[in-house]
């Protein structure tokens, strides 16, 4: 019964879908990962077995130590290129009895001890030539399973498998008949195996999985490993098509030492784990899988969770597991052999291949001695959530535009779980310490309080900028704000203890947090339009926007849509005409163009805007456009408008949140301008600032067709986060302490007043 109501349900679902002109949906890539990540790419694939990176790395970790903790607060996967620039010793040609069993990529060939002959007809002769044929070196490493390359290797050479020809047709010069010499080897061997150390201070052995903050729904501490069908440079494992299917994510701890340990001291394996959350939820033929690794180097399944056949029956919190690390006489399983000193668990997803999908959250894994089946128990006072924006209307607004105390926010809500039990009967009095500070341009202290709060289960500790915050009269055309809540405790895990924010008041006015979670778009037939509100505190000039474009279910790469604004809307009524104030016509999605996945459209001209102002697209393409939705910032939410059957109306998307699209204002311009003026080409001005070499591997230079003593430069990081301020530069820069990725520079000119703006990529050689 209940499965034909799941199909009726369905069906209607199907049905509703159909007939709506928004839609909400997964997205198809991770623009965050993808932007940060596919610039440096190595060969893609990845290994089924410890030790062996893409099937020709064999990496040496760093054996670790119980208890083994991770709440994933902090990323202690390795940095994605770190073998590749840490490679010890490159072996060819290796022979070695672990190559089947650790997944190396091997071929297989027919080879003899001795030497070898090829043959040829000699046309001019009328005779046969023969040519000896060179040897091949191999690496033998031995024959056994373990400890594989652990020794000296051997230098053989074989000689490549050949045949004698009795016979010849002298017309055509080809062998008519051939005879095997001697009995051939078969032989399987690696062409290449590369050997390379792990990235000291991990726990991980890879990163498949995604360290956020953005997908969980109330996780017991802040971050998660999110597992979907993304690999770790965002991009789907196999987009062939949409029916792909397979282990998707791993996420394998590195060797745990075990020695000393025996059956008697009662090891466990504890997690907590989340279906969907604020992803996509896992069918029910999808899974969340852990799995041991034992002596013999094989894994064994311990533990396994399938997806649900409906979304509603999805939970909405997450569960914790434990399980029994069992001994060598239990089960077959050889995790205590006096001749196996590690350990390694993993975590892997069998889903969709195809892209973001199917979503699996862990977090808090723990494996310990002396523990039980019951021992639930994580003794822990910590963050949720990441420290949110300041403001009240939205993300990121211009410092010009910015008026105080009016636009910071009334309340932020800051929730704190306390894990120990205690906290039901008898919870602990804790210090919650706020503060805030500017640090550019005028470093100084803007807030600062303490208090002390009585930790139960659940905590909301409030912040309140728009009291609390005592800024100073905004006289410069760009500032910055850093806030942190830290949290006084005696806790094992300190990292999940604070939160920081950076707050940038620059020229980008946001609601989204720059982070999608899902993909907002409209279809079906005829003519379709989205409007965007912003409500300005005064009139302003736009001289940009960003659109962050989603790949979701199909191409829509081809699509042709136009860009509007207007000044006004007027709801429900079917005699109002719409007049857009600027329109730029027949675009088409733009995928790649900064480090955060953000399309840039640089407008020819900059157009003053009014104080109440929309902002959207307009299209006749059935398909859909496909934007970028933010679920973790719902400001822009009451700000979306929809054009469809010849009327507008409010939007009507039940999934709260934020599509992706941010204006670029310059206020100064307007100062300097009157609208009677008109408005300038901004094309005119070709002063220009560049930075060589780009990429760097530490030290640039800079370079500008236009004078100057020196120049003011702050350094943005792909979150839009100064990571650095430079008050005097002469024309060299220093990122060497940086890590590899895109970077915005931004250049003031002290003697002008004027901004520049460029970009930069920090890349290891």
């Amino acid at each position: 019964m209940r499965n034909f109501f799941t199909i009726i349900l369905c069906l209607l679902g199907v049905q509703w879908v159909s007939a709506q002109v928004e839609q909400i949906s997964p997205l198809q890539y991770n623009p965050k990962l993808y932007f940060s990540r596919v610039a440096n790419m190595p060969p893609q694939g990845h290994s089924l077995r410890y030790l062996v990176d893409s099937g020709y790395t064999v990496v040496t970790a760093d054996t670790l130590h119980l208890p083994f903790v991770d709440d994933f607060s902090v990323d202690r996967t390795p940095n994605y290129l770190w073998r590749s620039q840490h490679i010890t010793a490159s072996y060819y040609n290796v022979i070695s009895g672990c190559l089947s069993p650790e997944g190396f990529n091997t071929v297989q060939g027919a080879f003899i001890t001795s030497p070898s002959w090829s043959y040829r007809w000699d046309f001019t002769h009328q005779i046969v030539d023969s040519f000896p044929q060179s040897p091949i070196t191999f690496t033998y490493f031995g024959n056994g399973t373990n400890g594989c390359f652990s020794g000296t290797p051997q230098i053989l050479l074989y000689w490549p498998a050949y045949s004698r020809y009795p016979d010849w047709d002298s017309t055509t010069g080809y062998p008519i008949d051939s005879v095997v010499v001697g009995t051939p080897d078969t032989i399987t061997f690696a062409p290449l195996v590369n050997l390379a150390t792990s990235q000291p201070g991990t726990l991980w052995f890879d990163d498949y999985a995604y360290i956020n903050n953005t997908y969980p729904i109330n996780p017991p501490t802040i971050g998660v490993a999110t597992l979907d069908g993304l690999n770790q440079y965002g991009l789907p494992y196999n987009n062939s098509s949409t029916s792909t299917y397979g282990t998707a994510d791993y996420l394998t701890s590195n060797p745990i030492d075990i020695s000393s340990l025996t059956e008697a001291d009662s090891v466990y394996l504890s997690f907590f784990f989340e279906a969907q959350g604020n992803g996509d939820y896992p069918d029910i033929t999808d899974s969340l899988v852990v799995e041991f690794r034992d002596a013999a180097g094989a894994w064994n399944i311990m533990w396994a969770d399938t997806g649900y056949s409906y979304q509603p029956w999805v939970p909405d919190s997450f569960a914790q597991v434990l399980i029994k690390v069992p001994s060598y006489s239990t089960a077959g399983y050889p995790y205590f052999d006096p001749s196996f000193h590690t350990f390694q668990f993993r975590f892997r997803n069998v889903g969709s291949l195809f892209g973001n999908d199917n979503h699996w959250h862990i977090d808090y894994v723990k494996l310990d001695k002396n523990r039980s089946s019951t021992d639930s128990v994580l003794r822990d006072i910590a963050f949720v959530y990441p420290f949110p924006t300041i403001l009240k209307n939205f993300t990121q607004e211009p410092a010009d535009q910015f008026i105080y105390p009016d636009d910071l926010s009334d309340s932020i809500n800051i929730l704190i779980h306390n894990l120990n039990p205690i906290a039901l009967t008898n919870p602990p009095a804790t210090d919650l310490n706020k503060s805030a500070a500017e640090v550019y341009p005028t470093p100084g202290t803007i807030a600062g309080n303490a208090i002390t709060f009585n930790a139960g289960p659940n905590n909301y500790a409030q912040v309140i900028p728009s009291v609390e915050y005592h800024i100073p009269t905004v006289t410069t055309d760009s500032f910055v704000i850093n806030s942190q809540a830290f949290i006084s405790t005696n806790d094992v895990l300190q990292l999940n203890d604070t939160i920081r924010h950076t707050q940038t008041f620059g020229s980008v006015l946001a609601y989204d947090d720059g982070s999608a979670e899902k993909a907002y778009g409209l279809t079906g037939l005829d003519l379709k339009k989205f409007a965007y509100e912003f409500n300005l505190n005064r009139p302003d000039t736009l001289v940009a926007f960003q659109i962050m474009f989603a790949q979701v279910e199909g191409y829509v790469g081809d699509l042709v849509f136009n860009f509007q604004a207007w000044d006004s809307i007027k709801l429900r009524d079917y005699t109002y005409l719409d007049t857009p104030i600027f329109s730029l016509i027949n675009q088409k999605p733009y995928y790649v163009d900064s480090a955060n996945g953000f399309a840039t459209y640089v407008l020819d001209s900059a157009i003053v805007i009014p104080k109440h102002f929309y902002f959207g697209w307009a299209q006749t393409d059935e398909r859909r456009l496909q934007i970028g939705y933010d679920v973790n910032s719902t400001l822009g939410w009451k700000h979306m408008f929809v054009y469809t059957e010849a009327i507008w109306d409010s939007s009507t998307v039940g999934t709260p949140g934020s599509p992706m699209i941010r204006l670029i204002l310059d206020s100064a311009y307007f100062g300097r301008s009157s609208i009677s003026a008109g408005v300038t080409d901004l094309i005119k001005d070709n002063t220009q600032l560049d930075v060589f070499p780009n990429p760097t591997n530490g030290r640039a230079h800079l370079q500008a067709n236009f004078s100057y003593n020196s120049l003011q430069v702050s350094i943005y990081n792909d979150l839009g986060q100064l990571v650095k301020y430079l008050p005097v530069v002469n024309n060299e820069l220093d990122i060497s302490e940086f890590n590899n990725g895109i970077y915005m520079v931004t250049a003031v000119n002290p003697q002008t007043g004027k901004t520049y703006h460029s970009k930069i990529v920090k890349a290891s050689f």
